[in-house]
């Protein structure tokens, strides 16, 4: 335990020492470049191929995302078409309530006291009360569907609002599905061009059979010669031999008169 206070210990007193002679301004400047050489070197450790894992794995989380806010869609997209069914019936109620307060007022204006609706006789103050009553549903459903139609357009501005977030939401998740796919087809290029520059061959032993292959390209060529001076004749061409007299031969190479006498002839 000691041992350890005293380690701290030591370790402020060096902070100290640092901070007293950088300054508190050069020291944090230190410590913040430090921290960023080493998230910069723990980054580039890292293996491309895992950020691409990584990268893949972040866009599949977006899935749920574009999920639940089309869910989100749907909802408003049936809330309002209730709203817009409401509202339609709602001022088809108040354009047939209208109508019968019509005839009601057109039948007071005649001036009478008693008035037949359907077969039944109604008094003045009848008709006038009755009247009276639809005025008054008339005014409260007028609210009603005012409050109704303000609701309705509201749920449209938030229908469309939302629409609009999740169709660019799934814009840039396409966008981001299809720039993975193409880093990781441009990776398989560079990891296919690294292993080709990786390749190595034995330019000794190639050398080798290329010297090999022209000896023996020498000696083919040889047998071929001696194959083609076996069918041609060999020596001299064979001519008529000549059957003269060699002294007639002589005669006429080297002349008569080089000729000695004929020491028989002379004997005699």
């Amino acid at each position: 335990m000691l041992a350890r206070m005293g380690r701290w210990w030591i370790a402020w007193a060096i902070g100290g020492v640092v901070v007293s002679s950088l300054g508190v301004a050069t020291t944090w400047s230190y410590l913040r470049t430090l921290h960023s050489q080493v998230g910069r070197s723990l980054r580039d450790a890292v293996p491309v191929s895992f950020e691409l894992k990584r990268l893949d794995q972040m866009i599949q989380e977006l899935v749920p995302e574009i999920r639940r806010n089309q869910e989100v869609v749907a909802q408003l997209e049936v809330e309002v078409e209730y709203l817009e069914r409401d509202v339609k019936h709602m001022q088809g109620g108040q354009e047939e309530l209208v109508s019968q307060m019509g005839k009601l007022r057109e039948a007071l204006g005649e001036g009478r006291q008693e008035y037949d609706f359907a077969g039944q006789s109604y008094t003045r103050k009848q008709v006038e009360r009755d009247l009276a009553r639809r005025l008054d549903q008339y005014e409260h459903h007028k609210a009603q569907l005012a409050a109704k139609q303000q609701l309705l357009e509201q749920r449209r501005r938030t229908l469309e609002a939302a629409t609009a977030k999740v169709v660019e939401y799934r814009r840039q998740y396409e966008q981001l599905l299809a720039k993975a796919e193409s880093l990781e087809a441009e990776l398989k290029l560079v990891e296919a061009a690294q292993a080709a520059g990786r390749l190595e061959f034995d330019q000794s032993k190639l050398a080798q059979a290329k010297e090999l292959a022209q000896e023996v390209e020498k000696r083919i060529r040889v047998l071929q010669r001696l194959v083609d001076a076996g069918r041609q004749p060999r020596g001299e061409i064979p001519v008529d031999a000549d059957t003269r007299p060699v002294t007639e031969r002589y005669d006429e190479l080297f002349g008569p008169e080089n000729a000695a006498p004929d020491r028989t002839g002379s004997e005699t």
